[in-house]
Formats: C-alpha cells, sequence, structure tokens
C-alpha cells in the first residue's frame, strides 16, 4: 500500500501550496480558489444563464403587456370598423330599395318581393347593428379617445331617427293598397312614395351615411394607431431580450476566458508528465500538485496510477513467464492429438478397406443364396422322390434348417460389417484434427459417432438417454467437436467407474435445442456423484485432472472450452451439485459471423 502513503502525502504537500497561494492573491481569488473545478463552471453559467433569463423574462413581461393592450385596441377599432360598415351598408340599401319601390308599383309581384326584402332583411339588420353599437359604447373596456366625440355623439344625434323612419316606411308600405290593381292606384302609391323619398325624415335618414363616412375615418385612424403600437410593443420586447441575451453572453465569455485560465494552466502541466512519463518510460515520475480541486486530486491520481502501474508491470512479467510455459504445454498437447489424429486415420483407412471388400461382396452373395434357395424349392416340386442318396444327405445336413438360417447368417454379417463400416467412418471423422476452413456439421450425427466408438464403455449397464430438439445443422469444425464430445462422455463414464455401491442406475442424458434462433445448445448431464465447488473452479485450466497419475489422459475441458468458447465462439458452462449429477451446457452460434460478437460475451 506504498501508493496510497504517496498519495496521502501528496495531498498534504498540495494543501500547503494552495494556502500559501490563497495568502497573495485578493477577495476574489480566494473565493474563486476555494471552489471546485465544477462548481466554478456551475457558477458562471448560473450568473451567465440568471442575466438572459432575467432580461428575457422581463422583455416578455413588458411586451406582452403592452401588446395585450395593444391588441384590445386593434380588435377594438376593428369591430367599430364591422359595425359602422354594417350599419352604413344597410342604411344604403334600405334607402335604395326603398326607391326602386317607385317604378315597381305597377308590377305586383317585383313589388312584393322587394318589398320583403326591406321588412326581412335591411330592417332587422339596421336594429341589428344599431343595438349592437349602444351596447359596444357602454362596455367598460371601450377606451377610445375619438370615439367619445365620434360614435357616442353620433348615436346621439341621430337616436331614434332610424326607428321612426322603419316605422313610417312600414306604415306606409302597409296603408298602400293595391289589389286590385289599377292605374289610378298606380298613380297615387307612387306619389306617395315619391312624397317619403323627399321627406325631411328620409333626408335626415341619408344624412346617417355621410356622417358614419366621418366616424369610419375616425375608427381606421384608431386602427392605424393601434398597430403601430402593437408592432412597437413587438420591438421593444425583441431589444430587451436580444440586450439580455448579448450581455448574457459576454458575462459567459468573461467566465470561460478565467475558467479555462484556472484549469488549463494545471492540465498542460499534468500533460507534460504524463508525456513524459510515455517518452522515457520511467513510472518513477510524479506530478506535482499544484491546486486543491479536481485537478490537484487527478494528480494525486495520476502518481498513485505510476506507482500501481509499475507494480504490474512486474507481476506482468513474471505473468507472462507462466504463460509462455503453459502455451509450450499447450503445443505439446496440440502435437500429441495431431500424432493420435493420424495414427487413427491411418488404422481407419487400413481397416476401410477389407471392411468394404466384405460390405460390397454381401448382397451379390445374399443374391446366390436366394437363388440356389429357389432352385431347391423348385427342385423339390418337380422331383417329389428324390433318389435315397439325396434323401439321406439331406437328413444329415440338416436341409430344411440350413434353408431357414442361412439368411439370417448372411443378414447378420451384413449388419456387422455394416457396423464395421460406420465405426470406421466415426474414427475417420474424428480424425481430421487439421481441418482448416469451418463447413456445416450435424451435432446429431457428431454425438452418435462419439457414442458408437464408446459403445465398448457404455454396455457396462449404463443407459444413455436421448432428447433431440429440431435443430439445424451449425457452421464450425467436426472433427474439434468430437473431441469435445468425446471427453465430456468420457469423463462421465470414467465417473461411473470410480463410482461404488450406486444406488441409481448409471445415466447419462443428451438433449439438444435451438435458442433464440441463433443458438444451438447441447446439455450432456449424468447423475454420477458430482464435482466438488472446489474442484469447479479448476476443471477448466490446462492439465488439471481429478484422475490418478498414469490413468487416461486427463479431462480435456481446456482444449474443450478453447475449442467451444475460441473457436466457435460459443460458450461452455458446467452446473454440478455432490451427490445430485453434472451436467455440460454447451452453446454454439449457428452462423460463423456471430462468433465475434459471442465471443466477447
Amino acid at each position: 500500500m506504498a501508493y496510497q502513503t504517496q498519495g496521502s502525502n501528496f495531498q498534504a504537500v498540495s494543501g500547503d501550496i494552495a494556502a500559501v497561494q490563497l495568502n497573495r492573491k485578493g477577495w476574489f481569488s480566494r473565493l474563486t480558489n476555494g471552489l471546485s473545478v465544477a462548481n466554478k463552471i456551475k457558477c458562471g453559467y448560473a450568473l451567465a444563464l440568471s442575466v438572459g433569463i432575467l432580461g428575457t423574462t422581463i422583455g416578455l413581461i413588458f411586451g406582452e403587456h403592452y401588446q395585450e393592450k395593444a391588441l384590445q385596441e386593434q380588435q377594438n377599432a376593428f369591430k367599430e370598423l364591422n359595425l359602422l360598415y354594417r350599419l352604413q351598408t344597410s342604411i344604403l340599401q334600405t334607402r335604395t330599395h326603398q326607391q326602386q319601390l317607385i317604378p315597381l308599383v305597377s308590377y305586383p309581384k317585383l313589388y312584393t318581393e322587394e318589398y320583403a326584402h326591406i321588412t326581412n332583411v335591411h330592417v332587422p339588420e339596421i336594429e341589428q347593428v344599431w343595438s349592437e353599437l349602444q351596447k359596444y359604447i357602454k362596455n367598460a373596456d371601450y377606451a377610445g379617445e375619438n370615439h367619445i366625440e365620434n360614435i357616442p355623439l353620433f348615436l346621439k344625434t341621430y337616436d331614434g331617427l332610424t326607428q321612426t323612419y322603419i316605422r313610417q316606411l312600414k306604415e306606409l308600405l302597409q296603408q298602400l293598397e293595391l289589389s286590385p290593381l289599377t292605374q289610378n292606384k298606380i298613380a297615387i302609391a307612387q306619389q306617395r312614395l315619391l312624397k317619403f323619398t323627399n321627406s325631411e325624415l328620409a333626408i335626415k335618414f341619408d344624412g346617417i351615411s355621410d356622417e358614419l363616412v366621418t366616424v369610419i375615418n375616425s375608427s381606421y385612424k384608431d386602427l392605424t394607431a393601434a398597430t403601430a403600437a402593437f408592432k412597437t410593443a413587438a420591438q421593444m420586447r425583441v431589444y430587451i431580450i436580444t440586450a439580455s441575451v448579448l450581455l448574457s453572453a459576454l458575462i459567459a465569455t468573461v467566465l470561460a476566458l478565467f475558467t479555462s485560465r484556472t484549469i488549463t494552466r494545471p492540465v498542460e502541466v499534468l500533460t507534460n508528465m504524463a508525456q513524459r512519463v510515455t517518452k522515457e518510460s520511467n513510472f518513477d515520475l510524479q506530478a506535482p500538485v499544484m491546486t486543491t480541486d479536481e485537478i490537484g486530486i487527478l494528480a494525486i491520481a495520476f502518481n498513485q496510477v505510476l506507482y500501481r502501474v509499475k507494480c504490474l508491470l512486474e507481476e506482468q512479467q513474471a505473468a507472462a513467464f507462466h504463460q509462455q510455459q503453459m502455451q509450450e504445454a499447450q503445443l505439446l498437447q496440440s502435437e500429441k492429438m495431431s500424432s493420435l489424429g493420424r495414427m487413427v486415420a491411418g488404422i481407419a483407412h487400413e481397416i476401410n478397406n477389407p471392411v468394404n471388400f466384405i460390405y460390397g461382396n454381401l448382397d451379390p452373395a445374399i443374391q446366390y443364396v436366394d437363388d440356389l434357395l429357389a432352385l431347391l424349392q423348385t427342385y423339390r416340386q418337380e422331383v417329389p422322390n428324390p433318389p435315397l442318396a439325396v434323401q439321406a444327405y439331406a437328413t444329415e445336413i440338416d436341409a430344411e434348417f440350413l434353408e431357414e438360417d442361412l439368411p439370417k447368417l448372411l443378414q447378420s454379417m451384413k449388419f456387422g460389417a455394416d457396423r464395421v463400416r460406420q465405426i470406421v467412418l466415426s474414427l475417420k471423422n474424428f480424425s481430421r484434427l487439421d481441418e482448416a476452413e469451418a463447413h456445416p456439421v450435424n451435432l446429431h450425427e457428431c454425438i452418435e459417432s462419439t457414442l458408437l466408438i464408446l459403445n465398448n464403455r457404455i454396455k457396462k449397464g449404463i443407459t444413455i438417454e436421448r432428447l433431440y430438439g429440431d435443430i439445424p445443422s451449425i457452421e464450425g469444425f467436426s472433427s474439434s467437436l468430437y473431441q469435445v464430445f468425446m471427453n465430456i462422455i468420457s469423463n462421465a463414464l470414467d465417473a461411473f467407474e470410480e463410482q461404488h455401491n450406486a444406488q441409481d442406475k448409471p445415466r447419462i442424458a443428451i438433449a439438444t435445442e435451438l435458442k433464440d434462433k441463433n443458438w444451438v445448445v447441447v446439455r450432456i448431464g449424468d447423475n454420477g456423484s458430482g464435482i466438488p465447488l472446489d474442484v469447479q473452479e479448476k476443471i477448466f485450466e490446462t492439465f488439471f485432472t481429478t484422475k490418478a497419475r498414469g490413468v487416461g489422459t486427463g479431462m480435456g475441458l481446456s482444449i474443450s472450452h478453447q475449442i467451444v468458447v475460441e473457436k466457435h465462439g460459443g460458450q461452455l458452462m458446467c452446473k454440478s451439485e455432490v451427490g445430485s449429477g453434472t451436467e455440460f451446457i454447451i452453446s454454439l452460434p449457428i452462423q460463423k459471423h456471430h462468433l465475434s460478437e459471442n465471443a466477447q460475451v
């Protein structure tokens, strides 16, 4: 723990240096140096953001206030203009249609339509607009100064005039009797309508539209002023927000320069020291501690890392020497397996030729025997009473038994030859230990070939349970996988042979399944005595074995782990409990392009 002690000394020294520097500087420097780097950055950003947020908020509040006021005035002006234009239009149309009644008296249908249009459309419109103008003037939000002199005066001046005009017009129209229509009635009606058109009341009614022109012009001026005020409020809000943003940017720039200057100098010193250590590979160097903030803590940690790296380099050199010894041992094991594979391949080749000769001649031999038996049967049918010598010889050799047993004998010979061919094929597949390229591998065939090779050991009262699932072929190396299955199943058989007074019948369960569409899982479990926990931690180490010296070739789990994990990018796990048996779980990817990511897993 020497590097920890050294780090504590660095902290003490850095604290003294910082105290001396604080005494030499002013209150602002003492205040800022007392803060950590994170707090310096936080305070700077907080101040800059506060100015920006405060200015933006003030601009939004004032701008919103004045904009809302200007918008209200604008809406009032729009409403006034709408009402005034509607009133002006209704008055002009009423006068126009009233004057059109004079020439239409002689046309009853057109006269009736024009009369209905005046009473049902224009008259209600005038009454409604006049009422809305009166309500609008009484509204508490009404604040137009020019309108106090115009619209209220206008309404007061012409108050009751529109109602009187509409009432007298209705009375006049109702008094006109045109049915039945005569020239005299037409003349009288036209005269009375013309008189009403030129009456003082009608002239005053016409004066309403003239007066409305002045009022509308005044309202339009108010609308223009309200629009200008709205734009001015928007510009004022933009100016305030822009000024606050610029001020916050200026403060942020000043604080950024100050913060970078505070952080850059000790970082440069620490960087130069790191470059020197890298260039000289001298891990005895130590970086000076100049501050008490995170940079100072970083310098202390850097010094501790240097010391730790120095210790790790020494440990690595010792580990490298040990690794070299392990690699030499693995190379020796690989050479042994390669020699074994060549020897097995040679033996399989020598056995294969005579076995193929025997197996290839069995089918013709069976056919010949069938032909001879058919000939014998034909002879019996054609010569029911053969000579006595033939009958005596047939009795001597038991011809009926030969006829029945000979086909069975030949079929047994064919079965045995086929079994020898399968064993030879399994040996040839097992002997291909130097495959260079991956190829499709049928795991079920690998497992069955392995069980076939180990059949002489399995016959000793051991039950094999096959729980095969529907799995595809994987991309891999068949001979290497033979070696994995051979090692795991052989270890299970060795465990059964070492187990004494077993209550349960020895059993090996082999199951396969497809998992996640990209993985194939093979489970090989037994009901043996199990593996202790301290032994489970070492079973994948090179040349580790629990067997006695001179017994077998080791457990082979180290090379199995290397084949599954490194060569195929899969996983090899062991689950065992003393007294309950052991299970090995082999997970293999289906496609080779999954190897890189699976190897990391």
